[in-house]
């Protein structure tokens, strides 16, 4: 990838952060249908795919730019904090929810609502579980994560 290249995929990537920020501050405020907008731009950035000649193919934007992006557990060890690939960040289950965080950002994007909607009973996820809640723990993390590597003042 060349350097103009990087720099376009840089901002997008920037400005998916952005959003993401604003998402959270409007969710703080009680406007909590906007974890659908934060869904869709965790999936852009961290588990967007296409199918080429019948092969899935990652176009998601963070791994393109930083192929060595590390992101912390979800469930921290008793003394130790453990740092993950994306790919095992993506792979880890979410706590209390049957689902891998990737799962669960493509179901809130591709059933409940974030780019598509599906209204079969078995598409949904589980009664009660937060999801609101989870999208924006997991929010916080990519956004405090790539701050770092985009060098952007958060809080």
């Amino acid at each position: 990838m060349n350097s103009h290249e990087c720099h376009r995929l840089a901002g997008y990537i920037r400005d998916a952060v952005q959003i993401l920020m604003q998402s959270q501050m409007l969710y703080q405020q009680g406007q909590t249908c906007f974890y659908r907008v934060a869904a869709v731009q965790l999936r852009l950035l961290l588990c967007d795919t296409v199918r080429r000649h019948g092969q899935m193919i990652s176009i998601a934007l963070a791994p393109r730019l930083w192929n060595d992006l590390r992101f912390p557990a979800l469930v921290e060890e008793e003394f130790e904090p453990k740092s993950l690939s994306i790919e095992d960040w993506l792979e880890q289950g979410v706590p209390g929810c049957e689902l891998s965080v990737r799962q669960f950002i493509r179901c809130v994007c591709d059933q409940d609502g974030g780019a598509h909607v599906d209204m079969r009973l078995l598409a949904r996820l589980p009664e009660g579980f937060q999801t609101a809640d989870w999208i924006f723990r997991l929010s916080k993390i990519v956004v405090k994560e790539l701050s770092v590597k985009l060098e952007i003042r958060i809080g």
